[in-house]
């Protein structure tokens, strides 16, 4: 019996627990069109044990954010994402001043620009994430002071943050101004990653305005080297490169690094899945990638995307073995650099000799980035005759070679591509002629007619004439 009771007690404990839960999930102020909810609930942010009040709007269809004037004052994390602002306007907030908000989500929203006075009452925000939106931040768009009032912001995300339609040189100079401007002294986490940068740019030291830096990533960008300066970022420890398109380091990246490790700190750099090139310039960066003292993550696992020679290809670079010095070799000359090259001319005494001077070329070009177009080869054939015959010299000229068969005349690729472009036009003009053939028909019938008629009256016989009858 008293089993029961309990069993009953414990019950009805749960029901009015998820009854006040579920209530309290749901106490947005009116202004929030019942589509969002507020509420208590663990943050997936910080990682933290702690419930925290949290008004969710995710996918909620706003096109405005007036309701974002009406955020409850005791909200600690703010997510309103999946929806369509282009705009955000001045005191987005209204001038609420927020004693416990620490996060700020407004990913995925389509915003295209932000008001300088936007964010107001955000001194406590430590985490704002701006991700995936279409930001213009340059020219008459910039908002230098756009961050000034997030006085303890220590991670800001702007992973694939910024419009396709500007070069990202550019907003990288208005970025180094922003972070001038807004003086983000606390910042310890930027996040960079998917934003199409091919280089920093001039702006070496964009990030030297981040004096408390500690992670920067730039994953999933199209970087083609380490061209930035961390010299002044004495609290950086971690920068991610992975999924880039880096070949090698250059020789100022790698002293870079080193100078930084050496006089600064130690830093970690991750560079999984890049194009790392093995051939005969990397010898450098792979020997230094051995002797480093700076923290390359797993770069013993990088494996070569392409190289010189094949053979490489697929191997990490710490079982690939390269050429000492780059360059071919012309007898006892070793050539590493040509500034422009032409036509060759190359004299044998048989086509099958020409043929194999040829492939050796072929091959001595490849590490200068060189190729020879069989294509394009011609074989011009000398015949010496006798000259107490009085007869001079005769030359003929060969068609274009064919590498392998050396066969002359039009390649198959040619021919190929000829046939398929006349069975293609043909198709084209009979597509044409059938959707419009009864345009095409009311065209021509008429000539078609007057011919006929023309004909069955000239191929008449006199005999077969009608004669003349007065009346």
């Amino acid at each position: 019996m008293f089993a029961r009771v309990w069993l009953v007690a414990v019950l009805w404990c749960c029901i009015l627990w998820k009854g006040y839960h579920v209530g309290a999930a749901n106490t947005c102020p009116p202004a929030f069109l019942n589509r969002c909810n507020c509420g208590m609930e663990y943050s997936v942010y910080d990682g933290s044990t702690d419930m925290k009040y949290t008004v969710d709007c995710t996918n909620a269809g706003f096109q405005t954010v007036t309701m974002l004037q009406s955020l409850p004052s005791r909200t600690e994390v703010l997510i309103f994402t999946g929806n369509r602002i282009p705009t955000l306007p001045i005191n987005v907030f209204n001038k609420t001043v927020f004693n416990q908000l620490e996060t700020i989500d407004m990913s995925n929203n389509h915003i295209r620009f932000i008001q300088g006075k936007t964010f107001h009452g955000v001194s406590t925000v430590k985490t704002l994430i701006l991700n995936h939106n279409d930001l213009e931040i340059t020219d008459k768009k910039e908002r230098p002071r756009l961050f000034s009032n997030f006085d303890q912001l220590m991670h800001l995300h702007l992973t694939n943050a910024f419009s396709e339609k500007i070069n990202s040189t550019d907003y990288l100079l208005s970025l180094e101004d922003i972070f001038y401007e807004s003086r983000l002294d606390f910042l310890r986490t930027l996040h960079l990653e998917q934003n199409e940068i091919w280089t920093i740019g001039n702006n070496t030291r964009v990030f030297c305005q981040l004096p408390k830096l500690e992670q920067l990533l730039l994953t999933d960008n199209r970087l083609r080297d380490f061209d930035f300066g961390i010299d002044c970022l004495h609290s950086l420890r971690y920068i991610n490169l992975e999924r880039n398109m880096i070949t090698r380091l250059s020789g100022d990246a790698m002293r870079r690094l080193e100078d930084f490790t050496r006089t600064t700190s130690p830093v970690k750099i991750r560079m999984h899945q890049n194009i790392f090139v093995c051939d005969c310039r990397s010898k450098h960066f792979i020997e230094w990638l051995n002797t480093t003292h700076v923290d390359i993550d797993g770069w013993k696992d990088y494996k070569c995307v392409d190289g010189y020679p094949s053979s490489n290809i697929d191997k990490t670079l710490k079982e690939v073995v390269v050429q000492s010095d780059c360059g071919a070799s012309v007898g006892n000359t070793k050539i590493t650099d040509l500034v422009f090259a032409d036509d060759a001319v190359i004299f044998a005494e048989s086509l099958e000799v020409l043929v194999m001077a040829l492939e050796a070329l072929h091959e001595e070009a490849k590490p200068l980035g060189l190729e020879v177009s069989w294509l394009k080869t011609k074989v011009q054939v000398r015949e010496l005759r006798c000259p107490s015959y009085g007869k001079s010299d005769s030359v003929g000229t060969m068609g274009p070679m064919s590498h392998g068969n050396h066969s002359h005349g039009y390649s198959s690729a040619t021919i190929g591509a000829l046939s398929f472009l006349l069975v293609f036009t043909s198709s084209m003009l009979l597509a044409v002629a059938y959707f419009h053939k009864q345009k095409l028909k009311s065209i021509f019938v008429p000539y078609w007619d007057f011919i006929t008629r023309k004909i069955g009256y000239t191929g008449l016989s006199h005999d077969e004439a009608p004669q003349e009858v007065n009346v």
